[in-house]
This record gives structure tokens, sequence and C-alpha cells, in this order.
């Protein structure tokens, strides 16, 4: 079976040592009793880590959740998510399970449904005013910490997110209840740098001074090195790793690709060596497996947006408003700033320390292959 996981996030044998992160967390929820905001670009592990330190936590002492909340479109499908979770993660047999659910939730009903071979609880809301939603999920925690002497961790992946979907009136009222409880505490997650910053450091937001801020870089080069050689049975030379690691500038999810595509070569050719060329092929042939997928992308969007999308490809995001540049694209600096912009606002591009960058690694050296 193929060790590699990129299809889905990385658990158990198929998750990187995050030793110190973990570490990191512990201290800063149990010992200073601080909540976090942990962001970072996108593929490099935020959930997995989040998943996998849960998985730490003893449950004797602690209910922990996880809310992704990227595809909520309303508050309605926010406080669904939270009451599907709460009752996906807990874990009495069924019949105690449909018991504690009625006694600490009073503003909804849940249907049990089986899919996967699982018993799932599908909330079915009584109410949609959103401050009487939000008051009965905390309540009900209240209540779920009470009997049985519990602290609760609550994760909110995706949480950027939150400011496209709940009206500034309403998410002021879920910050009301969030904090009520000293026993609760938080991590929240995302990957769009500004927008968290904004709802975390303003002081005119209810976030203001709430949670620590750590940024989560990627796994370290020999840690991530030492882990995939193993699971290659040490066919893997160093330097090939360290050229792929500064191609994806260590992106999790891309490495994890594209290694499992190397073990599928090395599982099929035993007597051969890994060179540098081979790996070259692996990535290109892995880019060309997209390109239907990434031409879809390209053709959603404007003439000025694929003219924005290239510059930012050919000059490593830098310098984007050069004369020079401006007039090799045969663009105009207001046009080329329009596009960015939208570009940015749709999550194609982001921007650290004065340079975009295009989000999804793996378009990005499609584009920059294309386009040279």
């Amino acid at each position: 079976m193929n060790p590699f996981v990129y299809q889905r996030y990385c658990e158990d044998e198929s998750f990187c040592d995050r030793k110190e992160e973990f570490r990191q967390l512990d201290y800063i929820l149990k010992s200073n009793k601080e909540n976090i905001l942990l962001y970072s670009k996108r593929k490099i592990g935020k959930t997995s880590l989040v998943k996998e330190y849960f998985k730490t936590l003893d449950k004797k002492d602690y209910f922990y959740f996880y809310f992704d909340i990227f595809n909520s479109t309303c508050y309605v499908d926010f406080v669904k998510i939270i009451y599907k979770n709460i009752a996906f993660t807990l874990v009495q047999k069924y019949g105690i399970k449909y018991q504690l659910l009625k006694d600490i939730f009073f503003r909804v009903d849940f249907t049990a449904i089986i899919k996967d071979d699982k018993i799932l609880f599908t909330p079915n809301l009584n109410s949609y005013n959103f401050e009487e939603l939000i008051n009965d999920i905390y309540k009900g925690l209240d209540r779920l910490c009470s009997e049985y002497n519990k602290s609760i961790i609550i994760a909110f992946d995706e949480f950027q997110e939150i400011a496209n979907f709940l009206e500034p009136s309403v998410y002021k009222t879920f910050f009301k209840y969030i904090f009520q409880n000293q026993e609760f505490r938080y991590i929240f997650t995302g990957f769009k740098k500004q927008v968290l910053c904004d709802l975390f450091n303003k002081k005119s937001s209810p976030l203001y001074n709430r949670a620590v801020c750590i940024e989560l870089k990627a796994i370290d080069k020999m840690i991530f090195y030492d882990f995939v050689n193993n699971k290659l049975q040490n066919r893997l030379p160093f330097e090939i790793f360290d050229r792929l690691y500064l191609k994806t500038e260590g992106e999790s999810k891309l490495i994890q690709e594209v290694c499992y595509h190397i073990y599928c070569f090395l599982s099929s050719n035993q007597n051969k060596q890994l060179n540098s060329e081979i790996v070259d092929n692996i990535c290109n042939s892995l880019l060309e497996s997209k390109s239907e997928y990434f031409k879809l992308l390209l053709n959603e969007l404007s003439i000025p947006q694929k003219i924005a999308l290239k510059a930012v490809a050919l000059n490593n995001g830098i310098e984007l408003y050069k004369k020079e540049n401006l007039f090799n694209l045969h663009v105009t600096k207001s046009s080329l700033n329009t596009a960015i912009r939208r570009l940015y606002k749709n999550d194609i591009i982001d921007k650290e320390d004065q340079k975009y960058y295009i989000t999804n690694k793996c378009f990005d050296l499609w584009c920059k292959k294309e386009f040279i």
C-alpha cells in the first residue's frame, strides 16, 4: 500500500513529525490558557496538525471539536456545521448519544442516518434566529462541560471565511458568546494572513487581543527528508529531495503527491536508482495530468486577469508595475492593478512581505511552465 497521502489530510503513519508544534500548542492552550490563531500558506498542513494534536489530548479531561467552515455560505450553514460535528465527535453509543443531544440542545432535532457504515446525526433546526441558535449551542456545550467535568477545545478551520458569510452585526453576536465560558479554548486557522490579522489585531475588532498568533511554517527540510526517505526504503538521494523541497517551497501536500508517484515508480522498477531526470519527469507528468483542469481555471478569468496571473508567475510576484514589465505584457498599470485586486479577492493569489504568489503551488508551477 502506498504510504503517501495527498487527497485527504494526513493522519497517523502518513503524518510527518510536528512534535515541536504540538508542544507549542500544548503550552499556549493548557499552561497559558490562551487561544491560538494559526495561519500559513495553503497546503502546509494546518488541518492535519490540528486533527493530530487533538489525538494527543487526554479524553478524560477534554472534549475537542473541529469545525471546517470553508463551505459555509450563510449563518444557517455555519450553525449546522457546529451541531453536526459536535454530534459526530461525541463517542457515546447511538442510544446514549441521541439522548445526550436531546438533553443539551433545545433549538434542534437530530435525524440519524447511516453513511459508509457509520451512524451520522443530521441537525434539523427549530429556529432560524442566529442568536437563539448560537445561544443554544453554547449553553449545550456548558451543560456538556458540567455533566462530564471536562474542558473544551474548539478548532475553527478556514476562519477567514467568517467575514464573507456573517454580516458584521451577526458575527459580533457570535463573538459575544464564544468567550463567555473560561474553560473553552480556541484554535482559529486560515490562510489569508491579512484578513485574519485584521480580525485579531485591530482594536475595533471584537477579537482584538483574543489569541496568540502563530505562523505555521513548512516542515523542517531534514525532518521531512527523513520521513520521506524512510517510506521510500532509503532510495531517495538527499540532493533530489532538496531540489524538490526548494521547487515546491516545502508545500506538504505537493511533496506528498510527488512522493506518491515516486513510490509507484520504485515499486515497478526495483533495480533502478532514482536520479534528477526521473523525478523531473514525474513532476512534469504530474503537471500534465492537471493541465486540463488548470486550463479550465484560466478560461474562467478575464483577459486582464490572465495577464495579471502571468505577471505574477513570470516575475515571482515582485516589481509587477515596472515600466518594462507593463510594456512586455501590453497592459496599463491601472488595468493590471484592478486585475490583481480581483485575483486576490478570489483567493487565486495572495500577498506576503510585498510579494504576490499564486496560492495553489501546483498551479503556480504549471503557469510558469506554460507562460515561459
